[in-house]
């Protein structure tokens, strides 16, 4: 009989080092770690990695090294403002409720 698994899905970010003031990338993964989240890349569409040794043999593609390498000049603005409104709406939601309390 078939089942249908529920995927977890995210998007891969890479970390900052503020040494170098570069973008590394670190694994989102622990060695041999079981039922993974399934991380979607934005250095080519459609690629993605499920665990640590589909991270490790991902990041070699030479794709993905001009990602790293361009990360700040194409998403680290779209991301910093996703995290922004994401704060924003939280703020708001609490206002609003406490809003709703006093009339």
């Amino acid at each position: 009989m078939a089942q249908l698994v529920q995927v977890y899905t995210d998007i891969y970010k890479p970390a900052f080092d503020e040494n170098t003031d570069e973008y590394i990338d670190k694994s989102p993964y622990k060695p041999y770690e079981r039922n993974c989240i399934r991380f979607e890349c934005r250095c080519k569409a459609g690629t993605y990695f499920i665990g640590y040794s589909q991270f490790k043999q991902h990041i070699k593609s030479k794709t993905h090294k001009d990602f790293i390498v361009n990360y700040k000049k194409y998403f680290k603005e779209l991301d910093d403002k996703i995290e922004e409104n994401k704060k924003l709406l939280s703020e708001n939601q609490l206002l609003e409720r406490k809003n709703n309390l006093q009339e």
